[in-house]
């Protein structure tokens, strides 16, 4: 729940109603301390308190958190796909370009792997990840586990404590889609 966006929410709300803390406290019985620290994301309001400050608004409680989820929601173009290089790769770059990326819940990637690269050693870390293959094929090794061949519309999910790496073998370059719920650090 993000305690600010409710917060600021909430104080649009009185605003619009041309309200004053006061006047929303008299109306909602929720003591004028509690109202401005909720409005600037200061406190978690329990339930009673979130419903009595909405019916004195007249605010449907969970339109709050209908209207927070609008807030989350990102749309990026193809052109805006600004690429960087993460590794080289038997003097190749592999690059990757941001898709998507949320308040370290979760990215998205796109990830191109020239001809006879990989990623390096295993990787471990928190999370999962999801890799979808969009062009060409790879092969993804999972520590213990046997080698999967990905090809195109192929897709491989597994948490991040299992060591993780890939090799592209081929002569053509792999395009991926790769998923995390890992934080990620530039």
């Amino acid at each position: 729940m993000d305690l600010e966006f409710i917060g600021a929410l909430l104080k649009q709300h009185r605003i619009d109603k041309n309200m004053s803390i006061r006047d929303l406290s008299n109306i909602s019985n929720v003591a004028s301390s509690t109202i401005s620290q909720i409005e600037t994301g200061k406190n978690a309001p329990n339930l009673l308190t979130l419903k009595a400050i909405c019916d004195a608004l007249d605010v449907p409680v969970f339109s709050l958190f209908i209207e927070e989820d609008h807030s989350k929601i990102k749309y990026m173009k193809r052109e805006d796909h600004e690429p960087f290089v993460r590794n080289t790769s038997n003097g190749s770059f592999v690059k990757e370009a941001f898709l998507v990326q949320g308040k370290n819940e979760m990215y998205a990637a796109l990830v191109e792997t020239p001809p006879h690269s990989d990623s390096g050693s295993y990787s471990h870390h928190g999370g999962e990840e999801l890799v979808f293959i969009l062009e060409g094929h790879l092969t993804f090794y999972l520590e213990g586990h046997k080698p999967y061949e990905l090809g195109p519309f192929d897709t491989l999910y597994y948490p991040n404590y299992i060591g993780h790496r890939w090799s592209n073998d081929s002569d053509e370059m792999v395009r991926m889609l790769m998923v995390s719920t890992s934080p990620y650090n530039f």
